[in-house]
């Protein structure tokens, strides 16, 4: 299929499958409480890790909208049509935030800037290269990656008590939207493209190499530039936050593997009661 070409002859069941509604919210989050770069338990590489991935996305999420909307004159679903439009609401005000909180993390000395300037030349050199097809697999790939993330950040509160007051509530907003639409991405590539061999080598592609890849050349590269060098306590640390007892990586490999099989959708990981506890519990954010 050619980059310019569609598949719009899927069944109405291949549209939207989204069980819950999507809902743009507009938030405030005062971080003036972030006043220290190593503001995770004090520990250097956790907290670089997370201003890696805020690094990210503004970025990252304006490509997530516009690898998307390429194809929203191929969708013949009103229900999936209006699914994009809200997706895109949201994913737009996750980059404003995330420019803010980036300007507090700039502020105790992390080169967010410097950082930034990097993702737009990758981001600008994946769009030259990369068919617009595969550009919408890769996204379906980070959107599973964050909601997998984002439903570990609202199911462990223990790990989430370490961050300040105001990190820790933002990126509890920011889960419980991408778990909201996690599945539009999906549905829009399967309704459009069709191709599940090119979902599944581009899911893998993303989970087991890039994504951890860059994540690991970002937090080097905000440390190194800070000239802070990670001791053997640091690394122990982040290694049992990802892959200890209840951490990132390990306690959602199920969730990970998932997208593997045969016949997979977003929303077989049934996880919108977790929308309608944190919801409540952030509602004063909401503006």
């Amino acid at each position: 299929m050619s980059a310019h070409t569609f598949n719009t002859g899927q069944s109405e069941a291949k549209q939207s499958q989204s069980k819950i509604n999507i809902q743009p919210r507009h938030v405030k989050f005062d971080f003036a409480d972030i006043q220290t770069p190593f503001f995770y338990q004090d520990n250097p590489c956790i907290s670089a890790v997370w201003v890696s991935l805020s690094a990210s996305f503004p970025l990252g999420e304006a490509e997530f909208i516009k690898s998307t909307k390429q194809f929203e004159h191929n969708i013949t679903d009103p229900k999936l049509k209006a699914e994009v439009k809200k997706f895109a609401q949201q994913e737009a005000h996750h980059s404003l935030q995330h420019r803010r909180l980036n300007q507090a993390f700039e502020a105790t000395g992390y080169p967010v800037t410097q950082l930034e300037a990097e993702i737009k030349k990758e981001l600008l050199a994946r769009e030259q290269k990369w068919s617009i097809e595969r550009r919408l697999a890769n996204t379906v790939a980070a959107e599973h990656v964050t909601a997998t993330m984002a439903n570990w950040a609202l199911t462990h509160p223990e790990h989430m008590a370490h961050f300040p007051e105001s990190l820790r509530e933002l990126f509890q907003w920011h889960a419980i939207e991408e778990i909201e639409h996690k599945s539009v991405t999906f549905d829009v590539y399967q309704h459009c493209v069709g191709r599940p061999a090119l979902l599944r080598w581009q899911y893998r592609y993303f989970l087991y190499f890039h994504f951890p890849f860059s994540v690991y050349l970002s937090t080097r590269f905000l440390l190194k530039t800070m000239g802070y060098k990670a001791t053997k306590a640091d690394l122990q640390g982040l290694h049992n936050f990802l892959f200890g007892k209840g951490g990132m990586i390990a306690d959602r490999k199920h969730h990970y593997s998932a997208f593997n099989k045969k016949g997979f959708h977003p929303w077989q990981i049934d996880d919108a009661g977790l929308v309608d506890e944190w919801q409540m519990k952030l509602e004063p954010h909401f503006v």
